[in-house]
This record gives structure tokens, sequence and C-alpha cells, in this order.
């Protein structure tokens, strides 16, 4: 059975870059380019609705740099191969913290992305195996439901209609679209695990919140605290101070610029 071409995206700011980079990569039948994206919000956003294993990402974009998108690529999703690009080699010794397929430099050498797909193929072949096991077991590798362990037995419920979950005295309670509440027999910490590939977010030690779902963070006291105010629900949620800096990062990832 022939192998199919490695599904990429190029993600460049500088279109005529973008350009020159994708002519290249046509000419290896190895490399199927999917998609062209020119900021990191728009590949954010498309990233759960692709089929992409690599992707040829560019260092130097504005508002967040490649490096910031590769850190936020290996978290949410990991099956995904990188080899960043830039007209830049001094960036080489920080990208390899995320551990890429490779690192070219702009003018791309046809010999050099050459080696840098054949070790994006061996990669992702070594990956393949473990990857089919996972989709035999699970008939929707995208589905939004999870199972939780909650009084009354296991309940399957859609991330997206999880509003926030909070920890009152001993009890552990996710509020849902509709004013409903189930009462979880997980403790945050579990449920911070489970929900983190979901874009949840600990903001604060009784409460989980969904980033996607952030209206506004507001400044209370003369900004010596903060707390979160959520779309589809007016309560109001506690933001620590320790975590302020933290979701301000998660929320650039998204696009969302602090100015």
């Amino acid at each position: 059975m022939p192998i199919e071409p490695i599904r990429t995206i190029v993600i460049d700011d500088e279109h005529a870059s973008a350009e020159a980079t994708i002519a290249i990569l046509k000419k290896f039948p190895e490399i199927k380019v999917i998609d062209y994206i020119d900021n990191s919000a728009e590949l954010i956003s498309k990233l759960p609705n692709t089929d992409a294993e690599l992707l040829i990402l560019d260092i130097e974009m504005p508002h967040n740099n490649g490096m910031n998108v590769a850190s936020f690529v290996k978290k949410k999703h990991p099956q995904i191969e990188i080899i960043f690009c830039t007209g830049h080699a001094y960036f080489a010794a920080d990208c390899y913290d995320f551990e890429p397929v490779d690192f070219v430099t702009k003018p791309i050498n046809t010999a050099r992305i050459q080696r840098a797909i054949e070790r994006a193929q061996k990669k992702l072949r070594n990956t393949i195996s473990e990857i089919t096991i996972a989709n035999d077991k699970k008939p929707d590798t995208k589905s939004k439901k999870i199972g939780i362990n909650a009084e009354g037995g296991y309940q399957i419920m859609d991330v997206d209609n999880i509003l926030f979950i909070e920890k009152k005295g001993r009890k552990v309670y996710i509020n849902t679209k509709g004013k409903k509440s189930l009462v979880s027999k997980y403790n945050l910490t579990q449920l911070e695990e489970i929900l983190a590939p979901h874009d949840f977010f600990r903001c604060h030690q009784s409460f989980i919140v969904p980033i996607k779902k952030i209206r506004y963070v507001k400044n209370n006291q003369f900004g010596k605290t903060y707390s979160i105010i959520l779309k589809e629900s007016y309560d109001e949620i506690p933001l620590s101070r320790s975590k302020h800096a933290e979701i301000k990062e998660k929320l650039e990832l998204y696009g969302i610029k602090f100015v």
C-alpha cells in the first residue's frame, strides 16, 4: 500500500516567503500542503478540525512568535510534528526545547528541506501504529463528550456545555448550561487533568473555567485582586494573582492582544 503524503500546513506572516516555501514543497510527493495560514490565532482555531500532521512554522511573527505557537501545539496537539523555518539561525538553540523534526533557514535549500521531510516521515511512521490502535478504541476521536464519575453513577456530557467547575466545602460542582449542577466524585486536580485537552484552566484553587468562554478579566480593588467574567454566565469567578500572567499568555495564544 502506498504511503499517503504528509498533510502539511505552512504558517508564515510574510506571503512572499510562504509562497516560496510552498513552491519548494510541491517538488516533494511526500508532502501535501493542505493550508497556508498567516497568523497564530487562525492556526489555533483551525487545528481542532484539521487532520494536519506537520507544521512548517515561521518563528518571527507578530503577536505570537513561532516558539509560543509550538508550545501550544505540543501541549494540545502532540501528534503534530513541527519543522521550524526562519531567516535567522541564532534561534535554533531555543527551538529545540520543543523537540521539532528539524530547523531550516530561509531561503530554503532544496536538499536541506528534503532531509527534514525524511525525518518527518520517520517520526510519523513510528507513531502510526500507536495512533491506529487509539483510533480503533475511540470511534470518534474528535468527540467532545467525556464520562464523569458523579453522584448517581457515570454521566456522559458534552464539554461545551460546561460553564465552570467549583469546589464548595468538600464537594465539587460542575455547573452547566441551564443552571444545572453535577456533583463530581473527582477532585479538582483530577478534573483539571481530564479537561486540560479541552482548553480548561485552573484559575483559582477552587475553580476551573473553559478558556474559550472567558468574556473578560476584571481588576478589583485597585488592581489588587482579579476575577473572570464568563460568556453564557453572570457568575464572577475569582482569579488568583499568581494565575493572572498565565491566563494572559493562554488568551494571547487565541489571538487576544493585551495593550
